[in-house]
């Protein structure tokens, strides 16, 4: 997904900001409405979108008894680590390459 893209530096500086929020919770919302024509802003709000639908997904493991809570601690850690380095990425200008999430979000027709 990171190779289709050819960006400029005007439209990386743009939309950093943006795309670096949309790691956090549910405020890749606000990255799609504000930043609705920037490229590098929708990489990186889609790969947030996917990152919280799969924090959704750990929450309800909470629901098995005793290896859930084990998922769910272990899921939340590894999401927290992809949404740090998204963030990282995001802030740096570059267009990072998260396993199962950059799949994933490629597939998203937003």
């Amino acid at each position: 997904m990171a190779d289709e893209f050819k960006l400029s530096e005007k439209e990386i500086k743009q939309g950093a900001a943006f795309a670096a929020i949309s790691y956090v919770l549910f405020l890749w919302l606000i990255a799609f409405i504000i930043k609705k024509d920037n490229k590098f802003t929708h990489y990186h709000a889609r790969q947030g979108l996917v990152i919280f639908i799969l924090e959704v997904l750990c929450f309800f493991f909470l629901a098995v008894p005793f290896l859930g809570i084990l998922f769910y601690k272990i899921g939340e850690i590894i999401l927290v680590v992809f949404s740090i380095y998204g963030v990282y990425s995001s802030l740096t200008g570059k267009l990072c390459n998260i396993p199962i999430v950059t799949n994933i979000a490629s597939k998203l027709v937003v």
